[in-house]
């Protein structure tokens, strides 16, 4: 196949990969429950040792991981991590970034009245 161009991409990027239960698209899945047959699966999504379940839509549902893969396509990158907040995002920056004794410096923007 044809590199695809940009919007191309976007668009029917999605297609390539499948969808669950045969859907053409992904599907969005805004709020969303979880059951597990074995609380020792739940266990393990919690703690980050069972890859692929979901545990609570406000954690991530399966769209996140579906738009993290399309960006990361789009940007040719080696991977994305969404945040469901800016701040979130900034938040995991510095936390990543900072260490013990760093120094952050910012200003404060005053708001005009």
């Amino acid at each position: 196949m044809d590199k695809q161009g940009f919007t191309t991409g976007i668009v029917h990027g999605d297609r390539i990969s499948g969808s669950e239960h045969g859907g053409v698209r992904q599907p969005i899945h805004t709020s969303v429950q979880y059951g597990f047959e074995r609380v020792e699966d739940l266990i393990g999504v919690f703690q980050g040792t069972k890859k692929g379940g979901f545990n609570y839509a406000r954690q991530g549902t399966p769209t996140t991981p579906a738009l993290e893969r399309k960006i990361t396509k789009r940007e040719e990158g080696a991977g994305s991590i969404c945040f469901s907040t800016g701040m979130a995002g900034i938040t995991a920056t510095f936390l990543t970034l900072l260490r013990a004794g760093d120094h952050l410096v910012s200003s404060r923007i005053r708001q005009r009245e």
